[in-house]
């Protein structure tokens, strides 16, 4: 950073996210220069860093919440999402009411197999399978399930779902179903359920009820789920599992521990869990995850979050991408590529998808400390690179020092065309740390502000 006296700073590659302690302290300096102690709506997946996404909710009327969204397109632009008792029919741009479910109190996950939906649901009393052939609905074709979670997944012809203590299979070829298949006993409960690489792997947690802490556990079960028995289990210990996600073979898991605040996003690797990052915020389940860009997008709270790396050359990376347009954010999914988030207020329920850039917009780097003995930092310059700027783009960039108590003079970064943006006039002396705070509150939601690098030069003298 320093040669002789002087000060040469460069903050770029912002694809790793979050700082590792972000979660912990918002003045962290541990990480790369690049990394976050503080982000909101923001982009960084490819190793710049733009504004994140604005939601457009998509047409037509929605009377309750949405609790689950099928993550896979059924015919061309046609979809499925269940909520507290009903089946819609989902477009790229529009909701639609299809069929009120008798008795239904709150949906769980649908699947589609064979030319047949199957949705899971709850009533007052009991959990349910119904099925719909596109011309019937059977509202009580499996009966007799749990009141609990009903995660599901499927590949050829079978299905494998949780049913509280309890997964159940449905195999399509000899229309066969058994809804206690396997039994974890008492006190369990099936958290999530995944297919990946010709076994089923099955989450499940104990003492999941209240602030209990919970064991977590995730079984192996045979492709074919024909058996009862297990082939090989992976215990998380005295966690409590959220979801399980498959990206190119690796099995990913959100858990958490109720002795520290957040969650971790881990991955199987053989009889352990190897874990990558640590989030703040509730943590997701089942029908919070799906697959954007080739990260991990999950709802945390009314977050919306993405872990991973679109490509192998970057790191494994958490940043905070969009925000639900309710406080109540229930479901996400992308069945024809674009994210869909179902959020409510208790009172309006939408469906809203990523649509152009929001301005709700921040970034806030790990802090630099500038002290070399007894001589303190003094700022010279900022430049910024950027791509080409549209008309009306624009962030606001200050710099924070002393433990973010004090506050430097904005700079604006805009000009349509302009890549490099030289800043003088910051006005900072004898300072001993600081970070860079980017605001793109007075940008464009069409042309984006996107950064590439920012260069900071100054020197070192007796403060």
């Amino acid at each position: 950073m320093a040669t002789d006296n002087t000060i040469l700073l460069t903050i770029e590659k912002f694809s790793s996210g979050y700082s590792p302690l972000a979660f912990s302290d918002s003045l962290t300096e541990l990480g790369q220069s690049g990394q976050a102690s503080v982000m909101q709506n923001v982009n960084i997946l490819n190793g710049n860093i733009t504004q994140g996404f604005k939601l457009t909710n998509l047409t037509g009327t929605l009377t309750q919440s949405i609790q689950y969204i099928m993550d896979k397109a059924v015919s061309n632009n046609s979809s499925y999402a269940i909520g507290t008792s009903k089946i819609y029919n989902i477009s790229s741009t529009a909701i639609s009411d299809l069929h009120t479910i008798t008795g239904c109190t709150e949906g769980e996950s649908i699947q589609y197999l064979k030319g047949n939906l199957l949705y899971f649901y709850n009533t007052s009393s009991a959990g349910a399978i119904g099925k719909y052939d596109f011309s019937t609905f059977d509202d009580n074709w499996g009966t007799g399930l749990q009141l609990a979670p009903h995660p599901s997944d499927k590949k050829e012809d079978i299905v494998v779902f949780g049913n509280g203590r309890y997964a159940g299979v449905y195999i399509a070829e000899t229309n066969s179903l058994t809804t206690e298949k396997l039994d974890f006993g008492i006190g369990m409960e099936v958290a999530d359920v995944i297919y990946n690489s010709g076994f089923w792997y099955i989450a499940v947690n104990s003492n999941v009820t209240g602030t209990n802490r919970s064991e977590g556990q995730i079984f192996l079960y045979d492709g074919a789920a024909l058996i009862n028995t297990l082939t090989d289990e992976t215990g998380v210990g005295m966690m409590r599992i959220g979801f399980l996600y498959r990206i190119n073979g690796i099995v990913y898991v959100a858990y958490e521990d109720l002795s520290s605040p957040g969650f971790i996003i881990g991955y199987i690797n053989g009889k352990s869990i190897s874990p990558l990052r640590r989030y703040t915020g509730t943590l997701p389940t089942f029908q919070n995850k799906t697959l954007y860009n080739n990260t991990i997008l999950f709802l945390s709270d009314n977050l919306v979050y993405s872990a991973g790396a679109i490509i192998s050359e970057l790191p494994f990376q958490l940043s905070q991408i969009a925000t639900s347009t309710y406080t109540n954010a229930t479901a996400i999914a992308a069945p024809f590529g674009t994210p869909l988030v179902a959020s409510n207020n208790g009172s309006t329920y939408v469906i809203s998808k990523f649509d152009g850039f929001t301005k709700t917009a921040s970034w806030k780097s790990i802090v630099f400390p500038l002290v070399s003995g007894l001589n303190k930092a003094f700022i010279d310059s900022v430049t910024v690179i950027t791509k080409s700027l549209g008309a009306n783009a624009s962030c606001s960039l200050t710099l924070e020092y002393d433990q973010a108590t004090k506050t430097s003079t904005a700079q604006t970064i805009t000009g349509t065309g302009i890549t490099r943006h030289y800043f003088s006039t910051l006005g900072i002396a004898s300072i001993e740390d600081l970070r860079v705070c980017l605001d793109w509150s007075g940008g464009s939601e069409t042309n984006d502000c996107e950064i590439r690098r920012i260069i900071i030069r100054g020197n070192f003298n007796e403060g």
